[in-house]
């Protein structure tokens, strides 16, 4: 279930980060995805909205959607203007605060967190596994360095999987 979203066109759905300020109703909606597909939903969030990007908003959020079932958060590092910024300045504008993914791992270790948002070097999202930022996190998404230039993804076997025979 992807909230991250800030656009305009998402928010007049009522879906997007604006659901972030409905906790109830994404793990309403966790609950429903995991009782029609016998599968649990993951949930990809940001750090916050607005003025609600302090740490105890998003462990709240965290905590209630977990209760309903959902036991995977890909975490974009940074809040979500709703209003003022456009998706693309979302993306950039806000700055990251990898910490706070690694903070909701330390608050939950028993859920898996994926850092997503900002990963343009695969040997800085490696870091990010291993205890050098903090408590090692589940995973990273390589969301736009992936998509310009494609070729980084040469490199995943070599660095997170010791193969010797990769580029």
């Amino acid at each position: 279930l992807n909230i991250g979203c800030p656009s305009d066109r998402v928010q007049s759905g009522s879906f997007g980060a604006c659901l972030m300020n409905q906790p109830g109703v994404v793990a309403d909606c966790v609950r429903a995805i995991a009782d029609r597909t016998g599968f649990p939903a993951s949930v990809k969030t940001r750090i916050g909205i607005d003025g609600q990007d302090h740490y105890e908003f998003l462990r709240d959020f965290v905590g209630q959607v977990a209760a309903a079932g959902c036991s995977m958060f890909i975490v974009h590092a940074r809040k979500a203007w709703l209003k003022g910024l456009s998706p693309k300045e979302n993306r950039e504008i806000p700055p990251l605060h990898y910490e706070r993914v690694h903070w909701l791992k330390d608050k939950f270790p028993h859920l898996e967190f994926i850092l997503n948002g900002g990963v343009t070097c695969l040997r800085t999202g490696l870091a990010h596994l291993s205890a050098a930022h903090g408590t090692p996190l589940d995973g990273i998404m390589v969301g736009r360095a992936a998509y310009d230039t494609p070729y980084i993804l040469a490199q995943v076997d070599a660095l997170y999987f010791d193969a010797a025979d990769a580029p």
